[in-house]
């Protein structure tokens, strides 16, 4: 293999590991995404869940 031979096969190898990357930093966007989403419902249901127990209370 030659010097510029290597030198291309770097370069490519470069473009092919950015786009990789690439790829999983929007895959790792939308995971973050899903679980905001799923921690808000829980947030939701803790949030119902503290009503009730105050409402509980509130007459025992």
């Amino acid at each position: 293999m030659t010097a510029s031979e290597y030198q291309q096969l770097v370069e490519f190898l470069g473009r092919q590991f950015t786009a990789i990357d690439q790829r999983f930093d929007s895959l790792q966007q939308h995971i973050d995404e899903r679980f905001r989403e799923v921690f808000g419902h829980f947030d939701e249901i803790y949030r119902r869940l503290e009503s009730l127990e105050q409402e509980y209370q509130a007459i025992v």
